[in-house]
């Protein structure tokens, strides 16, 4: 599963990317965020972590069912907001 993926503060885009979930698990690290993934049976398991001037803000364990997004989804991750798009066609 392809998942596109954008993280903001307010209105404010920290980072933005895609995020290819396979049955190996992997890390995708970027200046703002360290994305840890892996595909099992029908759910993408992520731990999401935000990183400000090299510290660790938040850490975020996510069950992303494996589905074909109609259009942009949003979590609310204290002052964070992670929007997803997932595609089944990776």
């Amino acid at each position: 599963m392809l998942i596109d993926i954008a993280l903001f503060q307010g209105d404010q885009m920290l980072q933005e990317g895609k995020i290819k979930v396979t049955e190996q698990e992997k890390i995708d690290e970027v200046k703002v965020i360290s994305l840890k993934h892996r595909l099992t049976e029908d759910v993408a398991r992520v731990e999401l972590r935000v990183f400000e001037n090299g510290e660790q803000q938040i850490k975020s364990n996510l069950d992303i069912p494996v589905h074909q997004s109609d259009d942009w989804e949003s979590i609310e991750l204290a002052q964070y907001t992670l929007a997803f798009r997932c595609s089944l066609n990776a």
